[in-house]
């Protein structure tokens, strides 16, 4: 874990278009997350780009490494090739558990009637933008058919991170000021005050009632987020993949 102040001052530091789809996402365990046009693990370290460089980050700190499809097909260059990712852990093929009702107990997650651990099977519409090898494959979708909208607040994007085919992870992204103002409104208004990170208002967490949730915005880069993350299914994810 980082040190608060470090954990703020780095707080969503996206270096590429934000919301582009061939991007590839970094989220470490301290809640932040970068956004870079290439990301990879090799030998224990996640590297990704930032201004034209490889920045390179312990795995042990990343809770979770997001690749496009298309920079899964890419290959980085010859000197920073990683190896290979180790085959997804054995069990229950997600086919076999979409049968499976969410978790009764807090499992709202507080935007659109959504519940965690819903299966992939009830959605509609959505469209397959990544996968995350992590934790046995993590699928990140979006909905095309659907106006980008959080509440009353308008958005840039909403990815939706299904593990074994049930509803894990969600994240919202904007893209300006105003729209994050809109839609810090939009998650105070839902979730309550929460937890401002130290001196920095713009950070809020919210933890309890079944869901995890991080509001953050980041000046230099004009961009935002709020990302949200089911607790019961996250404790099912580590009790099938211990570190």
């Amino acid at each position: 874990m980082l040190k608060p102040f470090l954990t703020i001052f780095l707080a969503i530091i996206l270096v590429t278009d934000v919301g582009t789809v061939g991007a590839d996402i970094v989220i470490l365990k301290s809640g932040e997350m970068f956004e870079t046009r290439k990301a990879w693990k090799e030998n224990g370290v996640v590297n990704y780009y930032k201004n034209g460089r490889v920045v390179r980050v312990d795995e042990k700190k990343v809770e979770r490494l997001i690749q496009s499809p298309a920079s899964v097909e890419a290959n980085p260059p010859p000197e920073q090739r990683p190896a290979a990712d180790p085959p997804p852990s054995s069990g229950v093929p997600a086919a076999d558990q979409s049968h499976l009702p969410p978790s009764p107990a807090d499992s709202d997650t507080g935007f659109l009637d959504l519940r965690w651990g819903q299966p992939l099977s009830q959605f509609e519409g959505l469209t397959l933008v990544g996968s995350d090898p992590a934790y046995g494959g993590v699928q990140q979708y979006i909905n095309k058919q659907r106006k980008k909208r959080f509440g009353r607040a308008s958005v840039d994007n909403i990815f939706y991170g299904f593990w074994q085919g049930r509803l894990y992870t969600i994240l919202v992204e904007t893209s300006n000021y105003l729209d994050f103002m809109d839609l810090k409104a939009e998650a105070l208004r839902r979730y309550g005050e929460g937890r401002q990170e130290g001196d920095h208002e713009e950070t809020v967490r919210w933890t309890g009632k079944g869901s995890d949730r991080l509001l953050s915005y980041d000046y230099d880069t004009d961009t935002g987020y709020l990302w949200m993350r089911s607790q019961s299914l996250h404790k099912k994810v580590r009790g099938s993949y211990p570190e």
